[in-house]
């Protein structure tokens, strides 16, 4: 995963996040292997990306190790589609870094995912949640 956070005084301005969709793993190889080619299909479409399209004005600078709740307005791309998405973020500053924590529910069909078939698979719900964890350094 690599990314970037640019504040400007109080107001972060822009985010970015990528993923390498092809280092997903689950605790079944054979399950790992048919997300390359269905259902993800990292194979085909590697990355996935976050935008902020929207700034977030945190009001002022917080204390360090206090944590604030914001939301993230941006484009998900995610399977070759893009869609805007809200995230729900918890964030803190610990010295020169910060660490943000949230989740986002997406429904697959959204972003042109078709559930797997085959004997592996019992069966897949159409919505799901994504979860991050992302620590941001000065570079």
């Amino acid at each position: 995963m690599s990314g970037s956070l640019t504040i400007v005084g109080n107001t972060i301005t822009a985010m970015q996040a990528t993923v390498d969709m092809t280092t997903l793993q689950s605790d079944d190889s054979r399950r790992d292997d048919r997300l390359r080619t269905d259902g993800l299909q990292s194979a085909q479409f590697p990355t996935a990306t976050f935008t902020l399209t929207k700034p977030i004005e945190v009001g002022s600078v917080p204390k360090e190790g206090r944590t604030i709740q914001a939301v993230a307005i941006g484009d998900l791309t995610l399977h070759g589609v893009t869609r805007s998405v809200e995230v729900s973020i918890q964030a803190q500053r610990n010295g020169d870094e910060i660490e943000a924590i949230g989740s986002v529910d997406i429904a697959l069909t959204d972003h042109g995912i078709q559930a797997p078939t085959g004997f592996l698979v019992l069966s897949i719900a159409n919505t799901g949640t994504i979860e991050l964890h992302l620590l941001f350094q000065p570079a």
